[in-house]
């Protein structure tokens, strides 16, 4: 799982630094465009493909952190044998639904060649972007695979990763907590 949540890290990293990069452009964008009358050629069209990348390679750091909304339906009443099930059918259900996503999105790639979809303004191709999207529905395919294998045989699915290194009550001025 180290490895796993090592690339999943990766993923994110690149998504924050590309979602950093469209805020900095949308900045700029809407001062040039209020300001100076100018705005930036071709921003939408990057926004709205830069989102595809934030978005798709944020798929599975999100899951193995847990980040995600999530909505109780079947509660965990402490017997360890239906949580288990529960989760394994939860983890089922998504990787049917990131497997087509991702079949579906490498299809549309195709498509998209095929008829040179590209954006309005500065002509982005679609296909980059239906393949990335078909990537990293596919990882996120891998890392539910590899937690339902985990959960079958009584490995934990903890994740590895250190979202802060800092200690809860060092937050506050005096180091003794809110």
């Amino acid at each position: 799982m180290r490895f796993i949540d090592t690339l999943c890290v990766g993923l994110a990293v690149i998504s924050g630094l590309v979602l950093i990069g469209l805020i900095g452009l949308t900045f700029f964008d809407v001062i040039l465009r209020y300001i100076f009358s100018a705005p930036i050629f071709g921003a939408r069209d990057v926004l709205e493909m830069g989102m595809v990348v934030v978005i798709s390679l944020g798929f599975p750091f999100t899951w193995r952190i847990g980040g995600h909304i999530v909505v109780d339906l079947l509660p965990d009443y402490g017997i360890r044998a239906l949580t288990i099930m529960r989760d394994l059918i939860v983890r089922l259900i998504g990787i049917g639904i990131f497997g087509l996503l991702s079949w579906r999105a490498w299809l549309r790639a195709d498509d998209a060649e095929l008829f040179n979809e590209k954006t309005n303004m500065i002509e982005l191709p679609f296909q980059t972007f239906f393949w990335i999207l078909a990537a990293a529905a596919l990882f996120q395919m891998i890392v539910l695979v590899v937690e339902c294998l985990r959960l079958a045989t009584g490995k934990p699915i903890d994740h590895n990763i250190a979202l802060s290194d800092m200690p809860e009550d060092a937050t506050s001025p005096n180091g003794r907590g809110h």
